[in-house]
């Protein structure tokens, strides 16, 4: 079951809700500028986060004189800079491991996307979930 953060719907605790919060000040301390807006899905030992937004002026502004290439590059390795801070998000928040962990970026559709993959979760006997720990 895929779950989207709305902030409209998600109660104010909701662990889908505290990921994208997460994400999007962990972007904004190291980009310097947050996403407009993140939604967050959490399926099994799946988690994406979809930004909306974000890309600086600065950024906009080497695109447009320097070329593409060059922001992407940079993004890519701020992503890697943030790597451990989302892990750490994620894992302090699901109280799960995350096993991999993938960014990808575009920049004419204004987003980007953070994946991580959990490691599979512990079999319990709590009823109506499979044995699955969500």
């Amino acid at each position: 079951m895929s779950v989207q953060t709305n902030i409209a719907e998600e109660p104010a605790g909701s662990s889908v809700l505290q990921i994208s919060n997460a994400i999007g000040r962990i972007h904004k301390e190291f980009v310097g500028r947050g996403p407009d807006r993140v939604r967050t899905y959490v399926d099994d030992d799946l988690v994406v986060c979809l930004l909306e937004g974000g890309f600086t002026r600065a950024e906009q502004s080497v695109r447009e004189h320097v070329g593409e290439s060059t922001v992407l590059e940079l993004r890519v390795q701020l992503q890697e800079a943030m790597k451990l801070a989302m892990i750490g998000a994620v894992e302090g928040i699901l109280g799960r491991s995350v096993r991999s962990f993938m960014s990808a970026n575009d920049f004419e559709a204004n987003v980007q996307v953070e994946v991580l993959l959990l490691d599979t979760p512990v079999a319990t006997s709590a009823p109506g979930r499979g044995g699955r720990v969500v």
